[in-house]
């Protein structure tokens, strides 16, 4: 009797235990999973406000041996504080697999994710790009982690969603396949594909090019077929891209208007040129600039203007020459072609 008493106890306790990690593996993922949210919305969703609720419905649960775990219809309904933006992410499958004991591969595989935004007058990314949901075809994340730091793990998975969201590549391994949908009123929705391609070790988030030929004229003029080519292999950069041409050319028209006979087109290619050179440094500002002049409807000779005024224009961001300062220095540049 004494015997079995000591095993229904170490088996109790046992219980006890696992239901104890149980619980704390639960609030665990939830505070992990908040603070991920909370990242991704200030990085892309629109606003600046935080992960205020976030409810889980984990669908059908599942285990996956050897350490794994598996769910169908999982989904996340999303409330944000700051910006009062209400998403809802379904899942039609997600797994997770352990390859590795105590420090192993971790990989997290899913299919069928919808991500939309239920406030209609919210859309799910900013009013410029009016996107209301996104399709994501499957999801497949490689990474390494151990279950004696598993801080360490997630502060790496962190790392690489900063490089895709900032950057639009990352050093982790990521495989993705899906649809952007954008809608322009009036029943008119365009989707746009999109996926991952590998580049050495880094894995890019890139555009369908015959997709983005029918959704780039709706929100740029003027694009060259380069310009179509950089936004499709930088999607993610190609808000703020968009953004720092429209200051260059509103800045280049009030002078123009302030200025009797103001050098126009020069003026607007250096400030360009300046301008991208601050933000992502001279070698990315080259490549944009020079992605604008191919297939662009110049000459040879006005082409290779432009392309020494962008040069000009790099030179004066690496050298931290005051932007006030450009329009008066330009006039006086020998290296400025006219």
């Amino acid at each position: 009797m004494r015997t079995r008493y000591k095993i229904l106890l170490s088996a109790g306790a046992v219980a006890v235990l696992l239901v104890l990690v149980t619980i704390g593996m639960y609030f665990y993922s939830m505070a992990k999973l908040k603070n991920g949210l909370t990242y991704f919305h200030s990085q892309i969703v629109q606003g600046e406000g935080n992960v205020d609720s976030l409810e889980v419905d984990y669908g059908n649960i599942g285990f996956e041996l050897p350490l794994g775990l598996k769910s169908s219809n999982l989904k996340l309904d999303i409330l944000t504080a700051g910006s009062d933006q209400h998403l809802i992410m379904s899942f039609g499958f997600v797994s997770s697999q352990l390859k590795g004991i105590p420090t192993g591969r971790l990989k997290i595989s899913a299919r069928d994710i919808k991500i939309a935004s239920i406030n209609a007058d919210k859309p799910l990314l900013s009013n410029q790009f009016k996107i209301r949901n996104i399709d994501v075809r499957f999801v497949e994340y490689e990474t390494s982690v151990s279950i004696t730091n598993p801080n360490q793990g997630m502060n790496r998975v962190y790392g690489h969603l900063a490089e895709l969201l900032d950057g639009g590549d990352t050093t982790g391994v990521l495989r993705m396949q899906g649809t952007v949908y954008f809608d322009f009123g009036k029943d008119q929705i365009v989707p746009q594909k999109f996926h991952t391609r590998q580049n050495g070790n880094l894995y890019r988030l890139v555009l369908d090019r015959k997709d983005l030929e029918l959704v780039a004229p709706k929100f740029a003029s003027r694009l060259s077929v380069g310009d179509l080519d950089l936004v499709a292999n930088h999607p993610l950069k190609a808000p703020r891209l968009l953004e720092i041409r429209q200051e260059t050319e509103e800045k280049s028209k009030e002078l123009r208007w302030a200025i009797k006979d103001f050098p126009e087109d020069v003026y607007r290619h250096v400030l360009w040129s300046y301008l991208l050179t601050t933000e992502y440094g001279s070698q990315f500002a080259q490549i944009v600039t020079n992605s604008h002049e191919e297939g662009s409807f110049n000459s040879v000779e006005e082409m290779a203007r432009d392309r020494q005024n962008n040069l000009v224009g790099v030179s004066y961001a690496e050298n931290k020459i005051p932007e006030s300062k450009i329009a008066e220095r330009i006039r006086n540049d020998p290296r400025i072609q006219f």
